[in-house]
């Protein structure tokens, strides 16, 4: 090495570079320009020798190798605006042409650090990541990632061998956003980040923002330019914006593009599986498609996302999906996706300890960690972090096109103290069990949503009855647009369970509902979480034998489209049988165009003037009736389901007096049932039922729902209606006239009859007494008869063998016996003179 370069030489930087310690390796790697002068350094350890083509003057200069490790240096004449490239030959003499990294400056700068650190830099995605591009003529990607806690970090991949001392990445920015331009590196390449921590620990982490990844859970991340497809859904998102949050039907088909997927074997190209859901969908009557996670996740967990930009390996690419989310929308399907920001798995290929310590997730494990399934919490009071959230929900919705997200269970992060004990968790600054972080998360995500894509849908699950939810932010709520009926669900479901005769002690998880439906915007939610195969789930639920559970399942569908609420069914292609599977396609094709058709089913969701109950007191016959109505009574539909297993008539009241016609009826036999249905129009006829003046006679069948439409009498009809009425009114008064009187004079014989009656049962009562009384004195004046004669005769027997002294006393006790007969007698007839005269 000459003396010259040998000066020129800063010795440190160079051992930092070799031994891959920095984070600014562009301050001496690269061209800079000293005096009149280039001084033109690199480092690639696998070179034996390396020389500099200038492009501008097609000249080239061989390298002189500073040191041994691989650290090369030439000094050329300044050119104007300099460009060249390397001509590295290896160990075995194959000469490779390379253009420099280190020439190219940064592309991110102060403003998209103060916004990414400030959380408001919506589109980082287009920043951070991979980026394929073309600068100054010279094809490569531009690397972009955040990770403040690294000492150094170097993009590795198909484009260096995989080495992570060649592409060290330079700081940018105190906040930690490490960024290299690489020649070469192309689309369909695969990469990773190998961040150098400040303890010499070294980790290889997949993108967080790569579009694609593939390998065992995305551990390699793959670059991908998000080409746009030829959209044909531009009067879709117009009409969309027009979607009436209160008053539009939004029915809600959940499925998972793997279940469909699977079932084309090796044929399961995304143009063969789009076609196949959209059958399935449109062939069941749903409007809506919700899609279970979509992005790169742990297999067979959807909900554990590895990398929340990247599609999964059964999605297809990202033209694919375009593609699939455009078809949908042709075809008058909205979709939403499922949006997981509640938490990550802990695991060495996504989010965790990303850059060696705790980043994405808050670094306390009272807040950070989950204490049943030990997933990661994300720091949702790290602005960075809410805007990779945010800006990733952002990406799905305007890349994608799709209409709306819906995020997991929001409870897990908005109370500090979810699934912990006393003791185990830290409370706010207030003292409180709130997540304040979580709570402005919500609340900013929901209105940038709503802000920049009108129309776009947000749906939430929560489990722990926070207020105010689907209320707009402005008015104190969190900015969602609908949420979950889990406590429906949870009660319906619960109810349906029982066998029929044990139904009527559960009548009131039946009935609750109606007490706080229109306390939130609720979907009446029967998901993945509640029944795990679809309607196989569902099913197998229900009581009974096959029939029976097949008439249960057709009462519980047809319940939850009538019940206030959206509708959301989670479906599984193949779950059924092939009989029951068209059964049940029949069944809610009809419910959804119902429902669709019919404003008395959706238009009033949002207020309890859409719903009236009939009767819900008949628990003890396990019926329930209701009325839904629409705007300004436009429409009004009578609903009866007879959750018995018995056949019933029933006398139900009605709202007002009209013709009824059955328009469904969950017993018809192209759904599965016997048949039993209620034909023609029934009039109502003037009776008090239910607390109604007029009422329908029904018959239902076991476990199963009806529906009738009303009809009003014409003008005509009504004034011809008017007069029976009247007449009948007259008939009904003087019926109930004749009956007043009737009963008058039976209450008048009734007592006429009853004094008769009482005389001659007082009459025989004395005559009774009298003989009675007769009876006892002659008992009693013979027993002492008896008596008296008996001492008699034995006194005259004891006199003729007594003295003489005893035959004075035998006559003074013979004299003495004649007043006692006669005091006898005398008593005997003082009785028979009281009886003569009580008788009188």
């Amino acid at each position: 090495m000459n003396n010259k370069l040998y000066k020129m030489m800063n010795w440190p930087e160079i051992e930092e570079i070799i031994y891959s310690d920095g984070d600014n390796p562009h301050r001496i790697l690269g061209a800079h320009k000293v005096g009149n002068s280039y001084l033109i350094q690199a480092f690639y350890p696998d070179a034996d020798s390396i020389k500099v083509r200038v492009e501008n003057t097609k000249k080239e200069y061989e390298m002189e190798l500073a040191d041994e490790a691989g650290f090369f240096a030439v000094i050329i004449p300044y050119v104007e605006k300099i460009k060249y490239r390397f001509i590295i030959k290896d160990s075995e003499g194959i000469e490779t042409e390379k253009v420099d990294p280190y020439a190219f400056g940064p592309l991110m700068d102060r403003e998209d650090f103060i916004k990414f650190a400030s959380g408001i830099h919506y589109h980082i995605y287009e920043k951070l990541g991979a980026h394929p591009m073309t600068r100054g003529g010279v094809d490569g990607t531009e690397f972009a990632v955040w990770a403040p806690s690294a000492a150094r970090v170097s993009v590795i991949g198909d484009f260096n061998n995989w080495d992570g001392r060649v592409c060290q990445m330079h700081r940018l920015d105190p906040i930690g956003i490490f960024e290299i331009f690489v020649p070469g590196a192309k689309e369909l390449d695969g990469y990773q980040f190998e961040i150098k921590t400040r303890s010499g620990l070294v980790y290889k982490r997949p993108d967080p923002f790569a579009f694609e990844s593939k390998g065992e859970n995305g551990m390699v991340s793959v670059i991908r330019n998000l080409k746009q497809i030829s959209w044909t859904d531009e009067k879709w998102l117009a009409e969309r914006t027009k979607f009436d949050l209160d008053e539009d039907a939004l029915s809600i088909c959940e499925i998972s593009l793997e279940a469909f997927v699977g079932r084309h074997g090796d044929k399961n190209s995304m143009e063969v599986v789009t076609a196949d859901i959209l059958e399935y969908v449109q062939n069941h009557g749903f409007n809506t498609i919700e899609l279970m996670p979509i992005m790169k996740h742990i297999p067979g967990h959807f909900y554990h996302v590895m990398n929340f930009f990247a599609l999964d390996d059964n999605s297809g690419n990202v033209n694919d999906f375009m593609n699939f989310v455009n078809a949908c929308h042709n075809a008058g399907i909205r979709v939403v996706l499922d949006w997981v920001p509640t938490f990550f798995p802990k695991s060495s290929c996504g989010l965790s300890d990303f850059d060696g310590r705790a980043l994405f997730e808050y670094e306390d494990p009272r807040i950070g960690v989950s204490p049943k399934a030990g997933d990661l919490v994300f720091d949702y009071g790290r602005k960075e972090v809410t805007n990779f959230l945010i800006s990733n929900a952002l990406y799905w919705i305007e890349n994608f096109h799709v209409d709306g997200i819906r995020t997991s269970d929001i409870s897990r992060i908005l109370y500090l103290d979810y699934d912990r004990k006393p003791g185990e968790w830290l409370p706010n600054i207030y003292g409180g069990n709130e997540n304040l972080e979580a709570l402005e998360f919500l609340k900013q995500l929901n209105q940038i949503i709503h802000k920049n894509n009108p129309g776009v849908i947000t749906i939430t699950k929560e489990t722990a009855c926070w207020p105010q939810l689907t209320e707009d932010v402005d008015e104190g709520g969190l900015g969602f647009d609908f949420k979950w009926n889990n406590g429906w669900t949870r009660d319906f479901l619960s109810y349906m369970e029982n066998d029929p005769l044990f139904r009527g002690g559960h009548h009131d998880e039946l009935t609750f509902s109606i007490i706080y439906s229109y306390t939130e915007r609720f979907v009446l939610a029967i998901t993945h979480e509640d029944v795990e195969k679809g309607m196989e789930g569902l099913y197998y639920l229900m009581p009974g034998d096959s029939s029976q559970k097949m008439a249960n399942l057709r009462l519980a569908l047809s319940y939850m489209m009538v019940h206030p609420g959206r509708k959301h069914l989670y479906m599984e292609p193949d779950a059924l049988t092939v009989d029951q599977s068209v059964f049940v396609e029949n069944l809610l094709s009809k419910l959804n165009k119902l429902y669709y058709s019919h404003d008395a089913l959706h238009q009033l969701d949002s207020s309890d003037s859409g719903f009236e109950w009939i009767n819900d007191m008949a628990s003890d016959q396990c019926m329930v009736s209701f009325a839904r109505k629409s705007s300004n009574d436009k429409e009004t539909l009578l609903v009866v389901a007879n959750m018995a297993g018995v056949e019933r008539d029933f006398e139900i009241g009605v709202p007002e007096d009209g013709r009824y016609s059955e328009i469904f009826n969950s017993d018809d036999i192209s759904y599965g049932g016997s048949g039993i249905l209620n034909s023609g129009r029934i009039e109502a006829r003037r009776k008090d039922i239910d607390g109604r003046s007029y009422c329908i006679q029904v018959r239902i069948a076991p476990v199963s729902l009806s529906i009738f439409s009303y009809t009003p009498y014409t003008e005509q009809e009504k004034k011809i209606r008017a007069i029976k009425e009247e007449e009948e009114l007259k008939k009904e008064k003087e019926r109930e006239e004749a009956l007043a009187a009737l009963k008058e004079r039976q209450s008048q014989e009734e007592q006429r009859l009853l004094e008769e009656l009482k005389l001659k049962y007082e009459k025989e009562l004395a005559q009774q007494e009298k003989a009675i009384e007769e009876k006892y004195e002659k008992i009693e004046e013979e027993r002492i008869f008896s008596i008296v004669t008996d001492e008699a005769v034995k006194g005259l027997e004891n006199g003729k063998k007594a003295s003489k002294k005893s035959t004075v006393t035998t006559r003074k006790a013979t004299t003495a016996k004649a007043p006692v007969k006669k005091a006898a007698t005398k008593k005997a007839q003082t009785k028979k003179a009281q009886t003569k005269k009580k008788d009188k």
